[in-house]
C-alpha cells in the first residue's frame, strides 16, 4: 500500500498528502469535534456510565433498588446530579443508610437561602426536573462519610438529597472525593 495519496486541486498543482499531514488532519479534525459538541458533553459521556453504576450500587447497600437513573456530570466537575423517583419509605431508608442530617435553611430577608447548599448554582435546584417546587426537604451527609464508599474503592465526597413533599421526585447531588 502506498505511504502517500495525490490529490489534484489543478492540472499545475498537486498536494502529496503523507502520513503524518494525515495524523494532523485527524487531530485537527478531533479538536474541533471536541470544541464543537463542548467539553462538559464529553465529561458527561464519558463518565455517565460509572457514575450511574456507582449510584445504583449505593442505593442498593442500602436497600433501595434503582432502575436506569437520570444521571449526569455538573460541567466538568467531580460533581453529578441523579434525578429519581422514590417513595417515602426509600428515601427513610436512604436517610438512615447513609446517616443524612435534615438541613434546615436559616436566612435573613433579601438572602437566598439556596447559596448555602454545595454548587447551587448548577446542581439539582437548578435542573429542569426539579422546576416549581415549593416545598423540599434537603438531607446532607458528613464531608467523606464511611457510608459514602463503594466497593471499587473510590468514594463519593458529600451527598445531597431533595425530596420534593408533593410528589415522588427526588434529585441526588454528590461529588466524587479525591484520592
Amino acid at each position: 500500500m502506498a505511504d502517500h495519496i495525490h490529490y489534484k486541486f489543478h492540472p499545475s498543482l498537486s498536494l502529496k498528502m503523507t502520513l503524518f499531514p494525515k495524523f494532523l488532519t485527524g487531530l485537527f479534525l478531533t479538536v474541533a469535534f471536541f470544541h464543537l459538541v463542548g467539553c462538559e458533553s464529553t465529561w458527561n459521556y464519558i463518565n455517565q456510565p460509572t457514575l450511574k453504576r456507582d449510584v445504583v450500587e449505593l442505593f442498593k447497600s442500602h436497600g433501595v433498588v434503582l432502575n436506569n437513573p437520570h444521571c449526569q456530570m455538573v460541567g466538568t466537575s467531580r460533581s453529578a446530579i441523579c434525578e429519581l423517583h422514590l417513595t417515602p419509605e426509600q428515601v427513610t431508608l436512604m436517610i438512615k443508610g447513609l446517616n443524612l442530617k435534615e438541613v434546615k435553611l436559616e436566612y435573613s430577608p433579601g438572602e437566598n437561602p439556596w447559596t448555602k447548599i454545595p454548587e447551587s448554582k448548577k446542581g439539582c435546584l437548578t435542573s429542569k426536573f426539579f422546576q416549581g417546587v415549593k416545598k423540599v426537604n434537603i438531607y446532607l451527609s458528613e464531608r467523606r462519610s464511611p457510608e459514602l464508599r463503594l466497593k471499587s474503592g473510590s468514594a463519593f465526597e458529600y451527598f445531597i438529597l431533595f425530596q420534593d413533599l408533593e410528589t415522588d421526585r427526588v434529585c441526588i447531588q454528590i461529588s466524587y472525593a479525591y484520592g
